[in-house]
């Protein structure tokens, strides 16, 4: 078992969170008296950066990491925390971005960038994975229109480690890949879509899929995690008595580059 009291306090979890949902810009010092006392991480969002990170620090410790859709910027500042080098976060919406520029600066954090970009523009992201090491993409490929390209493009650049978590259509079909339409008042949204448009399209793959475009990019996947998630409040809530849960799928995964040359290296007699 990983050790959880490496991740970054609670508290600090916390004020990202409280300066999002608040959107008011209240430095730490101040926001601390106002703290919940011993408020502790989610159990869920525990888990879930328990599986991301730690159990193999060498995906970001010493690491360049590109954080893909990065939101507020929590998993880079996890990465910092565990000791990244850098970081460069990318995201669609500008919000989210300058929540992370300025808890960062408040907690002290240094060697970060974060903008505002289409990372499915392919020259832009073929220019962010230059000199990189590892890339974060978490809940982010579901929302491409095009995630093969995606994945091509950071499988052909300078990045050596892909810290991985999708939702999934299903874990036990032929590979596919699904699109649907969703509402656009989600926070994770296309980045063409505007406040006027109502719905966007976005893609779930499946779990063949996944595991079809690592394999055939030269990914060695090293953990693997699959998930189902079940709410345990959905039967308190009102109208849904009569309806089964819907069971969430999702899958981790954290793979470093395939080297030929350690393969060959291993026939050698």
């Amino acid at each position: 078992m990983s050790d959880v009291s490496l991740l970054p306090p609670a508290d600090h979890y916390q004020y990202f969170s409280h300066l999002f949902h608040s959107k008011t810009l209240i430095s730490y010092e101040k926001y601390l008296p106002n703290q919940i006392p011993n408020w502790p991480y989610p159990s869920l969002d525990l888990k879930r950066f328990q599986k991301l990170f730690l159990e193999d620090l060498n995906y970001v410790k010493d690491c360049k990491i590109l954080d893909l859709g990065c939101h507020i910027g929590y998993m880079s500042y996890i990465a910092k925390y565990l000791g990244a080098k850098s970081v460069h976060g990318v995201n669609s919406r500008k919000f989210p971005l300058t929540i992370a520029n300025y808890a960062f600066s408040q907690l002290g954090v240094t060697d970060f960038k974060f903008e505002q970009h289409n990372i499915e523009d392919l020259d832009f992201l073929k220019s962010a994975c230059q000199d990189k090491d590892t890339v974060i993409l978490t809940q982010v490929l579901e929302y491409m229109k095009n995630p093969y390209a995606l994945l091509e493009t950071i499988s052909k650049s300078d990045i050596k480690n892909i810290i991985f978590e999708s939702s999934l259509l299903d874990d036990i079909s032929p590979a596919k890949l699904d699109y649907y339409f969703q509402s656009t008042e989600s926070d994770f949204i296309g980045y063409d879509d505007n406040p006027d448009k109502k719905i966007t399209v976005v893609s779930v793959p499946n779990l063949a899929w996944i595991e079809e475009m690592f394999y055939w990019f030269g990914w060695k996947i090293e953990i693997h995690r699959l998930e189902r998630h079940f709410n345990k409040n959905h039967f308190s809530t009102p109208g849904l008595e009569k309806f089964p849960p819907r069971t969430h799928k999702s899958i981790t995964i954290l793979c470093k580059k395939f080297n030929t040359n350690d393969v060959n290296k291993n026939y050698e007699h």
